[in-house]
């Protein structure tokens, strides 16, 4: 039997063809490999992510909040007694008056040096200022 053109091309293209069909099958293995190690990682976040939320509820629970207040920064639930008026307010923790700006001392004024003694004092750029609050008008809305 004696080998033509055509047969040592078939048999180069089928030898090609084997070769490509075994490299993406291994390809698709790889693949498959992949994903499979990514669907476990998904179902891990999952998990993960299922067991914080359940934390986060048991955290956020109003019991344990309103007992953590209670004991660590003695904390009590507001009741309708413990409203203030603003005149009470103002009677415990009465507003600060304006205090009166500093004066230079004469004597330290005497023993400065010159150029520091006879510069003029800049316009507010050392007055402390005191701001005295307003009294808002605190509107108390009641909800059913």
């Amino acid at each position: 039997m004696t080998l033509t053109r055509t047969h040592l091309f078939g048999f180069v293209g089928l030898v090609a063809l084997a070769f490509a069909l075994y490299w993406a099958k291994a390809e698709a293995q790889a693949v498959r490999e992949k994903v499979i190690a990514l669907q476990e990682e998904v179902d891990n976040e999952r998990r993960a992510v299922r067991t914080l939320e359940a934390e986060l509820t048991w955290v956020e629970r109003p019991d344990r909040l309103e007992a953590a207040a209670k004991r660590n920064l003695g904390l009590v639930p507001l009741t309708a007694d413990r409203i203030a008026t603003l005149d009470e307010i103002d009677q415990i923790a009465p507003l600060r008056t304006a205090s009166p700006v500093p004066t230079v001392d004469s004597n330290v004024k005497a023993n400065a040096p010159a150029a520091i003694a006879e510069q003029p004092a800049a316009s507010g750029a050392h007055a402390s200022k005191s701001i005295a609050a307003k009294p808002a008008t605190v509107t108390t809305v009641v909800g059913r």
